[in-house]
Order: structure tokens, then C-alpha cells, then sequence
């Protein structure tokens, strides 16, 4: 009886080892996959059942589940549906908490697309998931899992698979299914990626108007200040940028609003032309903007701690202009905030990123200490205080566009055009014979000039007959898209013609970029002859915008949806940024190439 005991221990610490290999430590979940049906026609209707088991001790939360079906394409997915699901006080996040433990079984409906791509044997899928114990918890893991499937109807030869060279519009740098692949591995990376995409981000059409207020904040008396005080003052202009910009995106992700939304009610784009008017105003001279005297008195009347918090509040209200600008990383980090529970982290990561769209402009805070080399003061500083007033004048003109009839915006442009070059002399005798002396004349009765034209256009209503070159590029791409509406949707489903779907609103400036460059363009519009064009105006919230957006998952304009002929939607290549004419034929291309 004596060796009983030496072989019980023996089975007993066998069968530890066995269950501590059985699961790893980061990823503890074990899932068996199961497929009804295994056969699958075009239209059908079945279930992806997945059997869940976890380690004693650890628990996973209902809501941090994410399924996404990566083969074949074009499946439809239902509401993610647990069985065990129990309710306890998370001491974490300080509320009641619902998942599972031990064991679960989570089921989602599919629905089989209209149309196969390809003669898939495998249904490859993603999900992600976050396990905790009572002490800690785990990152987010997202588990690639595959469940033998077979295809009844083959596919047409029309719709062949995408190629290798096709398959990087879904697998690029800046692709959704990227980022939460890295989301989920490091978040350390996934900052330092929304950072990157925030420096690309900033070179786009839509961050222009925002570099005349950088330069006249950060440019203004920067030749008394150090090299040191001009650096702190570009970082204090970028936090209120980014502030802004990362309350602005947590607001869009959890009320479900557009981000940049905000850029559209009349009141906030009346305040952005005022605050650019008053800039420039100060900048020609008129008056001299300071910090309000109770302010000024709590700080000890320090004009080096003045100049700090100008330039955040600065930062603030610019953060607003930027707001509209919207990149397919931001579309992700937006994404991933909404469907999170970790707001912080989403703050976190959205702040991150508005600091790599503020690099550029902290580089031209850097480089106004330049300034200081130049001779300390005289004429020369009018003629640069002149510049940048015209920047912060046409920056208000741009805006203004937006908020008024066009008539009335070419009558306002030309009397400010004839007002400014009176001031600044266009009537006045030539003072000097230097060249710089003729030439700054010359551009200020150019100017008188095109003010007059503009003033002729408005009062006599010409805009019909003589339009400028955007506006007519604009108003020959509208009539060539058809008001979005469900029977349109449904007509042009059946007409088996690809089909684009163009959210635009008229407070994005990307939208107006990608009507006045790109499908404006002859070669564009060539092969968009071969689509169905329907537009849906997002300037304002709406129940069929609200609906729309949780179908096609639209975070921010533009959102420009691709189907294919056979009304397939083409997820892997919406477009949403700015994007030239030859990268965007690139798109259209490989649909038509395709079917």
C-alpha cells in the first residue's frame, strides 16, 4: 500500500502540468468553431457557433467581444449573442459588469452575400476578446480562427478574387484590420501608429488654412523672445490643438456624431470667421489683442505667462478648423473608442494622434526664431505684419464661404479686397524708386483691381455667367450625382452596374477638395460614366444618416462607398481622405477590371 501514495502524487502533478500547458497565460481562451450549415447557397441564412472554455479564475466581459468574418467576403453578421452570461460588481471599473466564466457559447447569425467571390473551403474569421482575474487583466487578443465551409454556387468568372497587388488596399499601413491587429498586440505601438498617421494626416488640403493663425500667433514679437520661449510657446499652441482635437473625436465616438460635425452649425462657423477677422484686423494694425486685465492680474502680469496661455487658448479655437479633418486611421481610432469601454485609453490614443497632426505646426513655431536675425524693427515689420493679416483674411474668407449665399460671399470679398489695398496705399504716391517699392504697388492696385471685379459679379448677379474655376468644376460634379434614397439604393442594385456612394457635407473641406480636384477630373469622370452615382448630404443629423452610418460604419467625412456589379459592397477600398485623380482611378479600375 505503500506506493499508492508516490503514484496518486505522480497522477496529481502530471495532471497539473497537463492543465498548465493546456492554455497559454496571454491568450487563455480555447474556442472549437462550428458552421451551420456546412453547405451554404448565395442569400442563406445560418449560424457561426463558437464553444468558449477559459481556466478557473478567469473571466471574460461580454461586452469586449468583436467578431469580423475575414473569408469568403461579403458576409453579413448579426448581434453577438452568449449563453452562462452572469452579472457581478467589477472592481475595476467600479459598475456592474456582465461575461462569463468557466465555459459559454457564443452564436452570431450570417447571412451569405448575393453573389460568391471565390470558391473559398475555409470561413477565416477574427475575434477579439479581453480576459481578466480578480487581480489583473490581460490585453485585448484577437484570435485568427477558421471553420471548414463549402460554397454550393460557384462563382461567376466575373468574380474572380482580388490579386495579391488588390489585396493591399485592406492589408496597408493605414488599414483598419492593421491597426486593431496592433491595437491588440502592443498599445504602446498603436501610439506610436496613430501618431505617424496624425504627421501624414497633416499634410493633407484640409490643414492649409490653418497655418496663416500658426503664423501669426506663434510668428508675432518672436524676435524678442529666446529660442527657448518661442519652442514652449509652439507646445503650448499644439496641446490646445490636440486638446481640442482628441475631446472633439471622444464626443464624435460615443454620441455616434460625425467627427467635424460640429464645423457645420452656423454659430460655430460664425465664430471661427470672427476670431480670424479680429486676427487679421489686429494684425493690420487696428487695435492690439490681449489677455483680458483680471487674467493678466492673476498672473502676475507676466507677459512671457500671457503669451503661454494665448497661444493654448489659440491652440484650442484652431483645433476647431482642424476638426473636419478626417483620415482612415482616425476612422479606426474612432471605431475602436466607440465600440470600447476604455475611454481613456481612446482619449489617450486621440490625443496622440492630433500631436502628430500639431508637428507641423510646432516646426513653424520652430523656425519663426528665425525672426530674431533680422534687423530688430523698422518697415520691414509692417510689410511682414501686412502677409500675415492677408493670410488671416483669406483664412476668414474661406470660411466664410461656408456660412453664406455665394452672391453675398464675392460681394464681401471684393469690398474687402478694395478696402485693404486703399489702406495700404493703392491711391497713394509711389514711395521710393526701389523695386520692392514699384512691386508692392503694383499688387496692391492688383488687388483694388480684382476687388472691383468681384464687387461687379455680386451686385450685378454675373456669377452665372462668369464662374471661377472651382465653382464651376463644383457645379458640374453635383449634376453629375443623384440624391441618395433607398429606392435609388435599391434600383441601382438591381441595374448590375457598379455603384459609388458619396457622403459629403458642406462643412467638409476634404468633400469640396475631392469635388474640385478629383471628380472634377476628365479621366475620373470618364470611368465614372460606367458607375451609378448617388451623393447623401451629412451637412445635417438625420434618422436615414444615423442608419446609414451604422451600416457602412462612418465615423467622419468623406466617406466614399464602393459596390461592385453585382451589388456587392467593396468595404476594403472606402475611401476616406482627400485622395488625387490618379490614385482614385486606381480604385475604380480595379473594381472594373474586376467584374
Amino acid at each position: 500500500m505503500n506506493f499508492i501514495l508516490p503514484i496518486l502524487c505522480i497522477f496529481v502533478f502530471t495532471g497539473l502540468q497537463a492543465r498548465a500547458a493546456s492554455f497559454d497565460e496571454n491568450d487563455p481562451l480555447i474556442v472549437e468553431s462550428q458552421l451551420q450549415p456546412h453547405s451554404w447557397s448565395r442569400g442563406q441564412n445560418g449560424q457561426l457557433i463558437l464553444k468558449l472554455k477559459l481556466p478557473t479564475g478567469y473571466h471574460v466581459y461580454e461586452d469586449q467581444f468583436k467578431l469580423n468574418v475575414l473569408e469568403p467576403d461579403g458576409f453579413k453578421q448579426g448581434k453577438i449573442n452568449l449563453t452562462e452570461v452572469k452579472e457581478w460588481f467589477d472592481k475595476f471599473s467600479k459598475k456592474k459588469r456582465r461575461g462569463f466564466e468557466n465555459q459559454s457559447e457564443l452564436r452570431v447569425t450570417l447571412e451569405a452575400p448575393p453573389q460568391f467571390q471565390a470558391n473559398h473551403q475555409q470561413m477565416k474569421f477574427d475575434l477579439t476578446y479581453q480576459a481578466c482575474t480578480d487581480a489583473f487583466c490581460l490585453f485585448p487578443v484577437t484570435k485568427s480562427l477558421a471553420v471548414p465551409i463549402e460554397l454550393l454556387d460557384p462563382p461567376l468568372k466575373s468574380e474572380a478574387p482580388l490579386s495579391t497587388e488588390d489585396k493591399s488596399w485592406n492589408e496597408n499601413f493605414f488599414s483598419l484590420n492593421q491597426f486593431n491587429r496592433w491595437l491588440s498586440s502592443s498599445w504602446g505601438m498603436a501610439l506610436l501608429f496613430a501618431f505617424i498617421a496624425g504627421i501624414l494626416t497633416s499634410f493633407t488640403p484640409c490643414i492649409f488654412p490653418m497655418i496663416p493663425i500658426t503664423l501669426a500667433i506663434l510668428g508675432k514679437d518672436s524676435e524678442k523672445r529666446s529660442r527657448a520661449q518661442n519652442f514652449l510657446l509652439s507646445v503650448c499652441y499644439v496641446n490646445g490643438i490636440a486638446l481640442t482635437y482628441a475631446v472633439l473625436g471622444l464626443v464624435a465616438a460615443s454620441s455616434g456624431n460625425l467627427f467635424g460635425a460640429s464645423l457645420g452649425h452656423p454659430v460655430v462657423l460664425a465664430l471661427i470667421c470672427l476670431v480670424f477677422l479680429i486676427m487679421s484686423l489686429s494684425m493690420y494694425g487696428l487695435f492690439e489683442i490681449q489677455v483680458p486685465a483680471f487674467l493678466r492680474h492673476k498672473l502676475g502680469r507676466g507677459t512671457k505667462k500671457n503669451g503661454y496661455l494665448g497661444a493654448f487658448i489659440s491652440g484650442l479655437l484652431a483645433g476647431i478648423v482642424a476638426s473636419p479633418c478626417v483620415g482612415p486611421i482616425l476612422v479606426g481610432i474612432l471605431a475602436f473608442v466607440a465600440t470600447q469601454k476604455n475611454h481613456i485609453f481612446g482619449f489617450i490614443l486621440l490625443y496622440t494622434y492630433a500631436c502628430g497632426l500639431g508637428l507641423i505646426f510646432l516646426l513653424l513655431g520652430a523656425f519663426t526664431e528665425l525672426t530674431r536675425k533680422l534687423p530688430r524693427s523698422g518697415p520691414w515689420m509692417d510689410s511682414v505684419k501686412f502677409i500675415l493679416g492677408s493670410l488671416m483674411l483669406g483664412a476668414f474668407y474661406y470660411y466664410l464661404n461656408l456660412l453664406i449665399p455665394e452672391r453675398w460671399h464675392d460681394g464681401l470679398l471684393g469690398l474687402g479686397l478694395v478696402v485693404v489695398a486703399s489702406i495700404a496705399g493703392a491711391f497713394g504716391p509711389l514711395k521710393g524708386t526701389h523695386v520692392f517699392s514699384r512691386l508692392r504697388k503694383g499688387v496692391l492696385q492688383a488687388l483694388l483691381f480684382i476687388g472691383f471685379i468681384y464687387l461687379s459679379i455680386s451686385v450685378f448677379d454675373l456669377r452665372p455667367l462668369i464662374s471661377g474655376p472651382y465653382t464651376s468644376a463644383e457645379n458640374s460634379v453635383s449634376n453629375q450625382w443623384q440624391p441618395y434614397s433607398d429606392e435609388l439604393y435599391q434600383s441601382a442594385l438591381k441595374s448590375q452596374k457598379p455603384i459609388i456612394i458619396d457622403f459629403y457635407a458642406d462643412w467638409c473641406a476634404a468633400c469640396h477638395e475631392l469635388d474640385r480636384h478629383t471628380f472634377s477630373n476628365d479621366k475620373v469622370q470618364k470611368l465614372t460614366e460606367k458607375f451609378i452615382l448617388l451623393r447623401f448630404d451629412a451637412t445635417k443629423d438625420s434618422e436615414p444618416l444615423k442608419q446609414l452610418k451604422a451600416k457602412y460604419k462612418i465615423q467622419g467625412l468623406p466617406t466614399v462607398v464602393f459596390y461592385s456589379s453585382s451589388g456587392v459592397w467593396q468595404e476594403a477600398i472606402t475611401l476616406t481622405a482627400f485622395e488625387k485623380p490618379e490614385k482614385f482611378m486606381i480604385r475604380l479600375k480595379k473594381i472594373l477590371d474586376s467584374y
